[in-house]
């Protein structure tokens, strides 16, 4: 296990989330409809490409619940140390993480509704510990959640707060 998280805090008011997860949230929002929730073929990277290093695509699985990495961003891959793509959540998350994880997901999955957290990471020899992360839900048919939009923000301890 690599991650050692100790909080994920929901964040309620997305406006003082960073510009960039602002952006992202925008232009999530500009690929729906009343109702209807964007899908994987509705994201285009040419369309923000100052956004995707900050990005990861991911499948939501369920039975157990977990999440499969389909694409991180460049900027998520440096400030971790590692690429997630093609790796699952269970597979580097401690237990109180992938628990906490588990209840984002299942908030996720039935309010189909963008959600934003912050937390903490303590990780040897990095200069920064906090995070805040927005996820947007994306349903082929619409309506059912198979997949996310993750976009990350990295800071000092003393951020996001």
């Amino acid at each position: 296990m690599l991650d050692t998280v100790t909080e994920f805090t929901p964040v309620e008011d997305f406006s003082n989330l960073d510009t960039k997860l602002q952006q992202l949230l925008n232009y999530w929002q500009g690929k729906g409809s009343e109702g209807v929730l964007p899908s994987r073929k509705d994201i285009d990277p040419i369309e923000i490409p100052r956004l995707m290093p900050h990005v990861a695509m991911v499948d939501i699985l369920r039975d157990p619940l977990d999440y499969y990495y389909r694409l991180s961003g460049t900027h998520l891959v440096e400030m971790i140390g590692h690429d997630r793509t093609g790796r699952r959540m269970r597979e580097f998350f401690t237990a109180p993480a992938i628990e906490a994880a588990e209840q984002i997901l299942e908030r996720l999955l039935s309010s189909r509704k963008p959600l934003a957290f912050e937390g903490r990471l303590y990780w040897i020899e990095r200069d920064y510990l906090a995070f805040h992360a927005l996820i947007l839900p994306l349903a082929a048919d619409g309506h059912t959640v198979d997949m996310a939009i993750m976009g990350v923000h990295f800071g000092p301890a003393d951020v996001p707060r």
